[in-house]
């Protein structure tokens, strides 16, 4: 009668019940989602814990993960003119002959240079206090009475005596580092061929990753798996290219330049380059170091090669990683620093891919869990095309 008088038709009692959970009460609490987010925030809580106590498993588990992600997009290039299986057995024999070729071409050239190092460490020596005596020199001949000829002797005291403590501390834990270089290779090593199972059975891990979620979620657990996946592969492939351009970049610029230890600093600015921001400060640094040790001009012409060719190199970001992240700067700063307080170096690292996964989480879940509006496909175009893709065939390599 009421719906008559308003010129609205009565609503049916079923149609109010069933926007309704069955089996619950509108406006009741409830139990069975409370119990089930209470014991996936144990679990996660559980599994940190554990992780805790098992860092080197856990370093192996992420450098697989990186690694898979890095060629998935390989594999999937190549699957389009093979089955997967010989695709992903080509991928890895062209990365075994990479790996050889450069520890084989790379690694004795850059131990080498680091061991004329440690040879010269006598001449550099002398080399600091005769530059502290030209110095002390120039200063007395220009301040006269306001210099203080025992300050600048006891300064060349210091210093000389520092950087003979350091360089023998260097040395002497030179065992040291290299136990910790052959730990790193063995991690690296574990971490390549899990990486294999992963890539090779893709399939029954994206299933078993779903199987986690309700039949309502499974939308979203598809979304979430594929564009991860974009994300950290994309990130991956072009950040190995540009640590790469970075290298070559460095390493022909200070050949040009005639510096004295060109591999080895040419190098160590394609490793730091993969250090978002402050890697460029490090590898800036550690060239004014190596190359004060044999004249200030060559100091400063290195630091200002590995500033220059950092800064190109920040150009082709764009044309090589395209909009595979997605992050604001701010949020890659503060997850920089965020990664590295809390993870150290690996958190510095990985704190890009991270934040561009924390991103897919907040848009596919947090959001619509926050605000109580249903979940709407706002991710990135390439994304949602990706979304439409039909699975990849991987029953040759199962």
């Amino acid at each position: 009668m009421i719906g008559t008088q308003t010129g609205q038709p009565a609503t049916p009692p079923a149609a109010t019940q069933a926007s309704a959970p069955p089996g619950t009460v509108p406006g009741a609490i409830n139990w069975r989602a409370a119990g089930r987010t209470a014991i996936i925030t144990a679990l996660l809580i559980f599994t940190l814990y554990v992780m805790t106590l098992i860092p080197k498993t856990i370093e192996v588990f992420v450098i697989a993960t990186l690694v898979a992600y890095g060629l998935n997009p390989i594999v999937r290039s190549l699957t389009r003119r093979m089955p997967r299986a010989w695709a992903i057995i080509v991928v890895y024999a062209l990365l075994i002959v990479a790996a050889l070729a450069l520890f084989l071409i790379l690694v004795p050239a850059v131990l080498e240079q680091s061991q004329r190092i440690f040879d010269n460490t006598p001449v550099y020596v002398e080399n600091t206090r005769t530059f502290l005596a030209h110095a002390e020199a120039w200063l007395k001949a220009h301040l006269g009475p306001l210099f203080a000829t025992g300050q600048i002797s006891q300064m060349e005291t210091t210093v000389v005596d520092k950087l003979s403590t350091g360089v023998e501390g260097l040395i002497g834990s030179a065992s040291v580092i290299v136990v910790g270089i052959a730990n790193g290779v063995v991690v690296a090593i574990f971490g390549v061929i899990l990486s294999y199972f992963f890539l090779a059975n893709s399939a029954a891990i994206r299933t078993s990753f779903y199987s986690f979620f309700p039949q309502g979620a499974q939308e979203q657990a598809r979304l979430f798996s594929r564009e991860v996946g974009r994300v950290v592969g994309g990130f991956i492939v072009g950040q190995t290219s540009l640590c790469a351009i970075c290298f070559i970049l460095t390493y022909v610029l200070l050949v040009i330049f005639k510096s004295e230890y060109p591999l080895l600093l040419a190098a160590l600015a394609g490793v730091c380059y993969a250090i978002p921001y402050i890697g460029v400060f490090i590898a800036a640094i550690a060239a004014f170091l190596l190359g004060s040790l044999t004249s200030w001009q060559l100091a400063v012409e290195a630091t200002l090669i590995i500033i220059v060719t950092s800064k190109i190199t920040d150009f082709l970001v764009p044309k090589v990683m395209g909009e595979t992240v997605g992050v604001s700067p701010m949020a890659i700063i503060v997850a920089v620093f965020a990664g590295g307080e809390l993870f150290g170096l690996w958190g510095v690292i990985l704190a890009i891919p991270a934040a561009a996964v924390f991103k897919v989480i907040w848009m596919l879940w947090l959001h619509p869990w926050l605000t109580g509006k249903p979940f709407k496909d706002e991710l990135p175009e390439p994304a949602a095309a990706a979304a439409q893709a039909p699975e990849p065939q991987t029953h040759a390599a199962q």
